[in-house]
């Protein structure tokens, strides 16, 4: 099991479930050093079911940073938030950038309440995401991309427009000494086993992109995107996403400070 995870969410966002203290006590019980909470942001328009409605701020940080208190020297805990990149929410934005510990990004949608990264099937529009990730990076938003393959659950095949969107991102991640996720969460869970054109797999992570990374050496992250407390307690998706990538010389950050890399990379962004 790994000891660090930066990816946990609250049942703030509509879609997870669990006390915050029974994520910390989880945590706890499987052996982290290292929790960073990073819940879905809020955005003045509400996103019901995908991101925390933005009047449950201020008791999100209020609830984690006594949390980070209680359990000191028990557990080491941070306060984050999964962004997207949205121009539209950008004064929004740089709120949470300023006020968060970290930032990963996490770009479920092209545009704000706009089209799905879960439903792109056109080459053009892996472009378009891309586009959104090199946005975030160049304007130092995030502090790694969580689920950069989350935009090939609906793309048909593994053809070449995937691989040459593989070499941009790794290209990105070099150019901005960006992490990339190998994310344990949706993507290797039951329903995240779907049928392609190609054949049967599981939706992410894509080892036809990892390929890639890997022969890069890009700086790659294993982040549980937990939704539930008990995600802790089980290696079977964790187990999951590695057999994936089984054999890739990956360039694995195991004792990266994320914490200490926000800071550095704030300081540009303000």
């Amino acid at each position: 099991m790994i000891q660090t995870n930066w990816h946990t969410h609250t049942k703030r966002c509509g879609h997870a479930e669990g006390e915050d203290e029974a994520y910390v006590q989880a945590a706890v019980k499987a052996g982290l050093k290292i929790l960073g909470f990073s819940d879905h942001a809020p955005y003045p328009i509400p996103t019901p079911g995908d991101c925390m409605p933005i009047e449950l701020y201020d008791d999100y940080v209020s609830s984690i940073t006594a949390l980070k208190e209680k359990y000191a020297g028990t557990i080491e805990i941070h306060l984050g938030m999964e962004v997207e990149y949205y121009p539209s929410q950008w004064e929004t934005l740089k709120r949470w950038r300023k006020e968060m510990e970290y930032c990963i990004l996490g770009q479920h949608c092209l545009s704000f309440h706009g089209f799905s990264s879960y439903d792109l099937t056109e080459a053009e529009q892996l472009d378009q995401y891309f586009d959104c990730l090199e946005e975030a990076c160049r304007h130092g938003l995030c502090d790694y991309i969580a689920h950069p393959d989350v935009c090939l659950w609906s793309y048909p095949r593994l053809d070449e427009s995937v691989r040459t969107l593989a070499e941009k991102i790794a290209d990105l991640s070099l150019r901005y000494d960006m992490p990339l996720e190998l994310n344990c969460g949706s993507g290797v869970r039951d329903y995240g086993w779907r049928h392609y054109e190609d054949g049967d797999r599981y939706a992410y992570p894509t080892r036809t992109m990892f390929e890639v990374f890997a022969e890069k050496r890009c700086p790659v992250i294993i982040g549980m995107d937990i939704h539930q407390p008990d995600h802790f307690l089980t290696d079977e998706y964790l187990n999951r996403a590695l057999d994936i990538v089984k054999g890739l010389d990956l360039n694995y950050l195991n004792d990266f400070d994320l914490v200490s890399a926000a800071k550095k990379r704030k300081k540009n962004f303000f």
